[in-house]
């Protein structure tokens, strides 16, 4: 089968756009607060609204399933399946901190993401990619920084939200990479911070313990603004599924990829 990433994309964008106008009618306000996984992973109203408002424009536009973190569809057999996060940076939204976004992304049965949308609802921004094609930022190109020492870069990270019993949670790499590097920024945005990577702002951004929907869209948008991207063992294994995610400009992929493994040992 042949798809035009073209149009797959362009129904990508349709649906960010349309789920965060959802999400921003109750942003600023106060919120509907369930929890799911335990009392730190919460979703709110905005959460539902932006879901329900990307399925109907995807299901119009293609036949392939729809893997949500708010449970809008359901895993089968399919060559191809939409992985999204309505809203990523929900603790961020339900405080009404206004740094959160709106993920979609295609990919093959092997996670490989073909097309990736990340929009931030409060500042507009759109960034997109369909693999082979490049990634824009409001329809214009963006390409990753080109620092190449560690010392002069700003890095972005996150926790997992089971942190406080994992114990692979991060930590001990935070501690390590923070004084090699000129700061490290913690938004709590996964799709966001690595869509700041594909457009420069970031040099890197690593993270472990999340989710394909969090990563997906973002690593595309990685790899076609000249980035690399792996796993914390220099492949595919654990990237795509969110468990292992290191996403930097290339540079410092290497220097970075090992300050992280050792504090991990």
């Amino acid at each position: 089968m042949t798809l035009d990433l073209h149009a797959l994309r362009r129904a990508a964008e349709q649906a960010a756009y349309a789920a965060g106008q959802a999400a921003m009618r109750t942003f600023g306000s106060a919120h509907d607060e369930t929890t799911k996984s335990g009392i730190y992973d919460i979703v709110t109203e905005g959460d539902r609204a932006s879901e329900a408002a990307i399925l109907p424009i995807l299901r119009a536009h293609s036949p392939y399933p729809i893997l949500s973190e708010e449970g809008g569809g359901e895993e089968f057999e399919s060559p191809y399946a939409w992985h999204l996060d309505p809203i990523d940076g929900t603790t961020n939204y339900a405080n009404n901190l206004p740094h959160f976004s709106v993920s979609i992304a295609l990919a093959d049965r092997d996670l490989v993401p073909l097309v990736g949308v990340v929009l931030n609802p409060v500042t507009g921004e759109l960034f997109s990619a369909a693999r082979g094609h490049g990634a824009t930022l409001n329809g214009r190109p963006i390409h990753v920084s080109p620092s190449a020492h560690l010392n002069q870069c700003v890095v972005a990270t996150g926790f997992p939200t089971g942190k406080r019993t994992l114990t692979d949670n991060n930590i001990d790499a935070f501690i390590a990479v923070l004084p090699r590097v000129r700061d490290v920024r913690r938004f709590g945005s996964a799709a966001l911070d690595l869509a700041f990577v594909a457009a420069g702002r970031f040099e890197a951004f690593w993270e472990s313990n999340i989710h394909s929907w969090d990563v997906l869209a973002g690593l595309l948008l990685v790899t076609e603004a000249g980035g690399r991207v792996s796993d914390y063992d220099e492949n595919t294994t654990h990237l795509y599924t969110g468990a292992q995610v290191m996403a930097t400009n290339g540079h410092i992929h290497d220097a970075l990829l090992l300050t992280v493994n050792n504090a991990r040992r």
